[in-house]
């Protein structure tokens, strides 16, 4: 899954959770408006208005929620995945706007539905671009006049420090993975984010959230040591068997991945070529995971093999062309027959 697609899928399964959208509209948008809205009745409307080669940094949501004086409008919201700020963005929600009321009119609809438009930008770098439509033509916008005037609704998490992320704990919770989501020391975070949850009353709920947001930024590839989720993992999950089996599980999906959870001096596999010890423990360790415990006769069969030769069994358990402990004795029968990656297979004179 593409790291757009990661983005993508935690923020719905985020929003889509009891009482989050009620809750993100009531501290994520204007104040002005929140006083005219009921947030309890928002709902999503299903579907997206993105252009298919936009999807890969952003994802939309729009809801339709009651006004407290009767009637109703829109939230539209686009989230930016990007790592830096878009300057097209005001024109991006100007189309997909139009694109909503385009709908109502073929619909039928004797009037149009206002639009409050958000952004929530979890990027790097803070958001510096102007929230006001009529910037994009310069100073001609409003020079000249005849421009579409309007502006978004701003939510950069780079600008907001932990204390300022407000909501009920699945909401901080939520936020906080997004904000964090490409952090390189998010391993010193994850334990005191994660320990929120423990403020739910629902344990099964706790755990459920803890493993969507332990899942979400492993899949990124944040570079987190076995011991950073082994943490994280014991804050809401006591039992030691139940955190040895959440554990087992991470491991085997990403495994099938080609994703090793271990020390962070390991050996990542397709990624990194560390020393040969480092390569030998590393599939061992993998093999362990998948086929069952090695044996040392196999183990020392692994250890005569060339790095190149290793990184290829490796790749095998990788990429599912082993899937049996008697497989990997058929592999290691061949790559112990072939001389070492690189040397002619006749001896030196």
């Amino acid at each position: 899954m593409s790291s757009a697609n990661l983005h993508d899928s935690y923020f719905r399964d985020w929003i889509s959770q009891a009482g989050v959208l009620p809750d993100y509209l009531r501290h994520y948008l204007p104040p002005h408006i929140v006083a005219q809205i009921e947030p309890d009745s928002a709902q999503i409307i299903p579907g997206s208005f993105i252009d298919e080669q936009l999807r890969p940094q952003l994802t939309d949501l729009l809801c339709r929620v009651n006004l407290n004086g009767g009637g109703e409008t829109f939230i539209y919201c686009l989230i930016e995945h990007k790592s830096y700020p878009d300057t097209w963005v005001a024109f991006q929600l100007l189309r997909y706007m139009v694109q909503i009321w385009l709908n109502q009119v073929k619909e039928g609809q004797p009037q149009l539905t206002p639009i409050v438009p958000m952004v929530l930008y979890h990027g790097e770098q803070t958001w510096q671009v102007s929230t006001q439509f009529a910037a994009l033509f310069g100073r001609l916008g409003t020079q000249i006049g005849f421009v579409p005037q309007f502006e978004y609704w701003l939510t950069d998490l780079a600008t907001l420090n932990d204390e300022q992320i407000h909501g009920k704990i699945i909401t901080r919770v939520g936020l906080l993975g997004m904000k964090y989501s490409r952090d390189p020391a998010l391993n010193s975070k994850l334990t005191r984010i994660v320990a929120q949850l423990g403020g739910l009353a629902d344990r099964k709920l706790a755990r459920n959230q803890m493993l969507r947001l332990l899942k979400y930024v492993l899949m990124l590839g944040s570079e987190l040591s076995k011991q950073d989720v082994s943490s994280a993992i014991s804050v809401i999950e006591t039992d030691a068997q139940e955190q040895e089996a959440i554990m087992s599980s991470f491991a085997k999906e990403f495994i099938d991945r080609g994703i090793l959870i271990g020390e962070q001096r390991g050996l990542q596999i397709g990624e990194q070529r560390g020393e040969q010890r480092a390569i030998l423990s590393t599939i061992a360790r993998l093999i362990e995971r998948k086929l069952g415990p090695l044996q040392a006769a196999e183990r020392e069969r692994i250890a005569e093999l060339s790095e190149a030769q290793q990184l290829s069994l490796a790749d095998a358990l990788v990429d599912g062309v082993m899937n049996t402990y008697a497989d990997l004795i058929d592999r290691l029968n061949v790559l112990n027959a072939q001389p070492p990656f690189g040397l002619s297979a006749q001896s030196p004179n």
